[in-house]
Protein backbone atom coordinates (compact mmCIF):
# COMPACT_ATOMS: atom_id res chain seq x y z
CA UNK A 1 0.00 0.00 0.00
CA UNK A 2 1.15 3.46 -0.63
CA UNK A 3 1.03 4.44 2.61
CA UNK A 4 3.49 2.44 3.83
CA UNK A 5 6.22 3.49 1.47
CA UNK A 6 5.69 7.03 1.21
CA UNK A 7 4.63 7.98 4.23
CA UNK A 8 5.51 7.42 8.01
CA UNK A 9 3.32 7.32 10.99
CA UNK A 10 4.48 8.31 14.51
CA UNK A 11 2.53 9.20 17.82
CA UNK A 12 2.38 12.60 19.11
CA UNK A 13 4.16 13.70 21.85
CA UNK A 14 2.81 15.99 24.25
CA UNK A 15 4.49 19.19 25.08
CA UNK A 16 6.44 18.86 21.98
CA UNK A 17 4.00 18.63 19.23
CA UNK A 18 1.36 21.20 19.84
CA UNK A 19 2.35 23.74 17.98
CA UNK A 20 2.57 21.44 14.85
CA UNK A 21 -0.84 19.57 15.25
CA UNK A 22 -2.12 23.45 15.51
CA UNK A 23 -0.23 24.75 12.67
CA UNK A 24 -1.42 21.39 10.33
CA UNK A 25 -4.85 21.87 11.63
CA UNK A 26 -5.54 25.24 10.56
CA UNK A 27 -4.07 24.28 6.87
CA UNK A 28 -6.45 21.28 6.68
CA UNK A 29 -9.36 23.86 7.76
CA UNK A 30 -8.55 26.54 5.18
CA UNK A 31 -8.22 23.87 2.55
CA UNK A 32 -11.26 21.52 3.14
CA UNK A 33 -13.85 24.04 4.52
CA UNK A 34 -14.27 27.11 1.95
CA UNK A 35 -18.02 27.08 1.54
CA UNK A 36 -18.63 24.87 3.95
CA UNK A 37 -17.80 27.05 6.87
CA UNK A 38 -18.04 30.71 6.69
CA UNK A 39 -14.94 32.87 5.79
CA UNK A 40 -14.88 34.81 8.88
CA UNK A 41 -14.37 31.64 10.69
CA UNK A 42 -11.71 30.44 8.57
CA UNK A 43 -10.13 34.14 8.94
CA UNK A 44 -10.38 34.46 12.32
CA UNK A 45 -8.24 30.87 12.95
CA UNK A 46 -5.63 31.69 15.76
CA UNK A 47 -2.43 29.64 16.27
CA UNK A 48 -2.17 30.50 19.81
CA UNK A 49 -5.82 29.34 20.67
CA UNK A 50 -5.06 25.95 18.63
CA UNK A 51 -1.74 25.37 20.38
CA UNK A 52 -3.48 26.18 24.14
CA UNK A 53 -6.31 23.32 22.77
CA UNK A 54 -3.92 20.99 21.24
CA UNK A 55 -1.57 21.10 24.51
CA UNK A 56 -4.76 19.99 26.57
CA UNK A 57 -6.06 17.61 23.67
CA UNK A 58 -2.51 15.91 23.94
CA UNK A 59 -2.95 15.20 27.24
CA UNK A 60 -6.30 13.94 27.57
CA UNK A 61 -5.93 11.55 24.45
CA UNK A 62 -3.62 10.48 21.94
CA UNK A 63 -2.73 11.58 18.60
CA UNK A 64 -1.01 10.15 15.87
CA UNK A 65 0.90 12.23 12.65
CA UNK A 66 1.44 11.17 9.37
CA UNK A 67 4.56 12.62 7.51
CA UNK A 68 6.32 12.65 4.13
CA UNK A 69 9.70 13.29 4.18
CA UNK A 70 9.96 14.77 7.96
CA UNK A 71 7.16 16.85 6.58
CA UNK A 72 3.14 16.91 9.01
CA UNK A 73 0.97 16.26 6.19
CA UNK A 74 -1.65 14.90 8.14
CA UNK A 75 -2.87 13.65 11.88
CA UNK A 76 -5.76 11.65 13.66
CA UNK A 77 -6.46 12.03 17.67
CA UNK A 78 -8.87 10.12 19.88
CA UNK A 79 -9.73 10.24 23.46
CA UNK A 80 -12.12 7.75 25.56
CA UNK A 81 -14.36 5.85 22.45
CA UNK A 82 -14.12 9.00 19.99
CA UNK A 83 -11.91 10.19 17.08
CA UNK A 84 -12.08 13.86 17.91
CA UNK A 85 -9.86 15.17 15.26
CA UNK A 86 -8.65 13.67 11.71
CA UNK A 87 -6.88 16.10 8.91
CA UNK A 88 -5.45 15.56 5.57
CA UNK A 89 -3.78 17.73 3.83
CA UNK A 90 -5.78 17.96 0.46
CA UNK A 91 -3.00 17.26 -1.89
CA UNK A 92 -2.33 13.85 0.03
CA UNK A 93 -5.72 13.40 -0.06
CA UNK A 94 -6.58 9.37 -1.93
CA UNK A 95 -3.14 7.83 -0.84
CA UNK A 96 -4.75 5.91 1.91
CA UNK A 97 -3.27 8.60 4.79
CA UNK A 98 -6.64 9.14 6.14
CA UNK A 99 -7.50 5.27 6.50
CA UNK A 100 -4.37 4.73 8.11
CA UNK A 101 -4.75 7.58 10.60
CA UNK A 102 -7.98 6.37 11.06
CA UNK A 103 -6.98 3.07 11.91
CA UNK A 104 -4.89 4.35 14.04
CA UNK A 105 -7.40 5.93 15.97
CA UNK A 106 -9.39 2.92 16.25
CA UNK A 107 -6.85 0.88 17.51
CA UNK A 108 -6.34 3.32 20.55
CA UNK A 109 -9.88 3.02 21.26
CA UNK A 110 -10.13 -0.74 21.24
CA UNK A 111 -7.20 -1.21 23.63
CA UNK A 112 -9.14 0.97 26.25
CA UNK A 113 -11.52 -1.45 25.80
CA UNK A 114 -14.09 0.03 23.86
CA UNK A 115 -15.89 -1.90 20.72
CA UNK A 116 -17.46 0.95 19.41
CA UNK A 117 -16.00 4.28 18.07
CA UNK A 118 -17.88 7.60 17.05
CA UNK A 119 -16.88 10.71 15.38
CA UNK A 120 -18.49 13.90 14.12
CA UNK A 121 -18.25 15.41 10.75
CA UNK A 122 -19.70 18.55 9.30
CA UNK A 123 -23.13 18.07 7.14
CA UNK A 124 -22.17 19.70 4.31
CA UNK A 125 -18.48 17.70 4.17
CA UNK A 126 -19.28 15.23 1.77
CA UNK A 127 -16.43 13.92 0.69
CA UNK A 128 -15.63 13.41 4.46
CA UNK A 129 -19.39 11.75 4.98
CA UNK A 130 -18.40 9.37 2.40
CA UNK A 131 -14.93 8.08 3.37
CA UNK A 132 -16.43 7.44 6.79
CA UNK A 133 -19.01 5.30 5.43
CA UNK A 134 -16.66 3.56 2.96
CA UNK A 135 -15.02 3.12 6.27
CA UNK A 136 -17.72 1.06 7.89
CA UNK A 137 -19.31 3.79 9.56
CA UNK A 138 -23.23 4.45 10.29
CA UNK A 139 -24.70 7.98 10.64
CA UNK A 140 -26.87 7.57 13.82
CA UNK A 141 -27.57 11.53 14.66
CA UNK A 142 -27.17 15.33 14.07
CA UNK A 143 -26.99 18.23 16.02
CA UNK A 144 -25.89 21.72 15.54
CA UNK A 145 -21.96 22.62 16.14
CA UNK A 146 -22.67 25.36 18.32
CA UNK A 147 -21.53 28.52 16.31
CA UNK A 148 -23.53 32.00 17.97
CA UNK A 149 -23.57 33.46 15.03
CA UNK A 150 -24.27 30.49 12.84
CA UNK A 151 -26.96 28.25 14.17
CA UNK A 152 -28.04 26.34 10.94
CA UNK A 153 -23.96 24.66 10.70
CA UNK A 154 -24.56 21.11 11.02
CA UNK A 155 -22.43 18.12 12.47
CA UNK A 156 -23.77 14.45 12.40
CA UNK A 157 -22.50 11.69 14.03
CA UNK A 158 -21.07 8.54 12.78
CA UNK A 159 -20.67 4.96 14.83
CA UNK A 160 -17.82 2.94 13.55
CA UNK A 161 -18.10 -1.18 15.04
CA UNK A 162 -14.52 -2.11 16.10
CA UNK A 163 -14.17 -5.77 15.46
Amino acid sequence: MTVLTRYQMRMAWPDQDEELIARLKIVCWREAYPGILPQPILDGLDLGRSVAEWERALHSGIAWIAEQAGVPIGFGHARRDEVTTLYVRKADHGQGVGMALLLHCFDEIACLGHDRAHLWVLEENVKARRFYECMGGRMVARRAVGYRQYPDIMEVRYEFTLA
